[in-house]
Parts: structure tokens; C-alpha cells; sequence
């Protein structure tokens, strides 16, 4: 690479090495190699403008996600089932923070038979009329 000379003391460097071939002429006009560069331009701004669109989608999820419940609060979240529209003697299957919760509506008899059985056969040691909800007037 040859620098000329303006001076004693400047020398401006030939850059024509790092040139595109279409405007190596200065002579000519840069009108022939305009759609190259537009189309070059407009690459460079899509890709740009995809990049922050990115990154703008991943601010904007993370700060929604932010003001979601925490999982103390999801902790001691609640479930209602109507019990009433479970037919005597049916089971209903839910889900309960991803996991499957089983409701059985018993009949009289099934639940005489629980009754019945000793608490010293069963593993759990509690009876039957102690775990279920509302049995005051269910057998009298």
C-alpha cells in the first residue's frame, strides 16, 4: 500500500485495497451500485430490528412473570368442588396444583361398612367418622 505525499509531514494512506469493486472508479457515479448497498442496509435492519424485538419479548415476559403469585402464596391456594353435583355412589377426578385429587360421593352402606371395620386393622389409626367432614347426622 503506497501513501502519497502532501507536504513534508502528511501522508494520507491508499485505502483502494479495502474498496468494493464497484467504486474503485472515482470518476464514475455510485448510482450503478446503490441496490447492493440498499439491500445490504436493509438486511442490517431487520436483523436489527428481530434482535430487539428478542430481547423486548424477554423483558417484558420476565417483568409479567415478576407480578405472578410467589409459591408461598400458590401454597395455601384453595380448591372448591360442589359436592352436590356428585351423584351418591360416583367419583370425580381433579387436579389440585398439577395433581390428581379423587372425590367419592359414598353410599349409606359404604359408609357403614367403614364404620365398622376396627381402627387396629387399619395402617392409619384414625376412624373413619373422625376424618369425614359433617358426620353428625349421617348415620342416626
Amino acid at each position: 500500500m503506497s501513501c502519497p505525499s502532501y507536504g513534508p509531514h502528511i501522508r494520507v494512506p491508499d485505502l483502494s485495497d479495502y474498496r468494493r469493486t464497484e467504486v474503485l472508479d472515482g470518476t464514475k457515479s455510485s448510482k450503478e451500485s446503490s441496490e447492493a448497498r440498499k439491500g445490504f442496509s436493509y438486511l442490517i435492519t431487520a436483523t436489527t430490528s428481530i434482535g430487539v424485538a428478542y430481547a423486548v419479548k424477554n423483558v417484558v415476559s420476565q417483568f409479567v412473570s415478576s407480578m405472578s403469585a410467589s409459591a408461598h402464596v400458590l401454597a395455601v391456594s384453595k380448591m372448591e368442588i360442589k359436592l352436590s353435583d356428585i351423584p351418591e355412589g360416583k367419583n370425580m377426578a381433579s387436579q389440585w396444583r398439577g395433581k390428581p385429587l379423587f372425590v367419592c360421593h359414598r353410599t349409606r352402606k359404604e359408609i357403614e361398612q367403614e364404620a365398622a371395620v376396627e381402627v387396629s386393622q387399619v395402617g392409619d389409626p384414625q376412624h373413619d367418622l373422625d376424618r369425614v367432614k359433617k358426620n353428625l347426622n349421617r348415620l342416626s
